[in-house]
């Protein structure tokens, strides 16, 4: 480390993450959640931490096209309700399995966002423009699910019996629940974090930062771009199949916007373009509606008002705010 290395890391306050920290703590925090199973009885609680690490999921996902490469889009709850819809459907309505029926609906999930993820970025795109285009095809994948009663119940939605099974093990009651959606948050997390970690990470960061001299550069943004977008709604669409095979019913609220920026409030209150803030946020906000009694138009107030604190007050979040540095875990 130069001096002028050594003088910057030492002016930071906070917590100083090394790799080694890094490591450290990931390894802690993991065997705490393996052994969480042993110390919370309460198949309540642990239903609550399941939803908690599926939201997770869908977070850290979301990070990965919003906080890393600059993109705001509302397409994420459409690809999430894709998975759970395509699945559940397949599984309900026509007899697959629960692995045979994820392969078609993470398809879909994958056309639809190149599709869509090509419009815009062939049209350059950005901020306001791109939410409001992404924002409109999940309306319009929404009234499509919404209106097609005779396979998707309509607004009713759909009850679902799905038990995912490998093997002869099959995931049913909430333990098991609760390990399946560790690894799926897991996977979700490697997958986020070998991306941006390298050489992609790097042109995601160019992009977010200034576009046109990334362009300069000599990355292709359009490439880069595209790829964040249907990597990310890929991973959404896969947590919106096991989010729908254990909830046991599945809605077109789903691909609502206000189910967009529960996601983005989860983001943004954790710590945008981190690892490991999505998943501290996805769990605050999955709790606090379990510790104090809120009604669903009392969330949406309270999830309003978070995000003007957070944008206000801690615009790093809450991993940047402890970490003290601009570039936190």
């Amino acid at each position: 480390m130069s001096n002028s290395q050594a003088f910057d890391a030492a002016s930071r306050p906070g917590l100083r993450w090394t790799p080694a920290t890094r490591r450290a703590a990931s390894i802690v925090v993991l065997a705490g959640a393996v052994l969480l199973p042993t110390v919370i009885r309460s198949d309540a609680a642990m239903t609550v931490c399941i939803y908690g690490l599926l939201m997770a999921g869908l977070a850290v996902s979301f990070n990965l096209v919003f906080g890393y490469c600059g993109q705001l889009s509302l397409f994420h709850s459409a690809a999430f309700g894709i998975g759970a819809y395509g699945t559940s459907v397949l599984v309900m309505k026509f007899g697959w399995g629960f692995w045979a029926a994820l392969m078609p609906s993470l398809a879909l999930a994958v056309v639809l966002a190149v599709a869509v993820g090509t419009l815009c970025f062939a049209f350059k795109l950005r901020e306001f423009y791109f939410a409001i285009v992404t924002m409109a095809m999940t309306e319009l994948v929404r009234l499509l699910i919404q209106n097609w009663n005779s396979v998707t119940d309509g607004t009713l939605g759909m009850t679902t019996v799905i038990t995912p099974t490998l093997g002869a093990w099959a995931i049913e009651g909430t333990v098991r629940w609760y390990y399946a959606a560790l690894v799926l948050l897991v996977v979700v997390m490697a997958v986020c974090g070998a991306m941006v970690r390298g050489w992609t990470g790097r042109c995601f960061e160019a992009i977010r930062l200034n576009e046109s001299l990334a362009e300069s550069l000599g990355i292709s943004v359009f490439v880069y771009k595209l790829l964040a977008f249907v990597a990310a709604s890929t991973l959404a669409a896969l947590i919106g199949a096991f989010y729908g095979a254990y909830s046991g019913f599945v809605e077109p609220r789903y691909l609502s916007i206000a189910n967009s920026l529960d996601i983005i409030a989860m983001v943004l209150l954790g710590g945008v373009g981190t690892l490991f803030g999505p998943v501290i946020g996805a769990l605050v906000l999955t709790l606090l509606p379990h510790v104090i009694a809120l009604s669903a138009e009392l969330r949406v107030m309270v999830y309003g008002a978070i995000l003007i604190f957070v944008i206000l007050v801690m615009p790093r979040g809450i991993v940047g705010l402890l970490s003290g540095r601009r570039h936190a875990v």
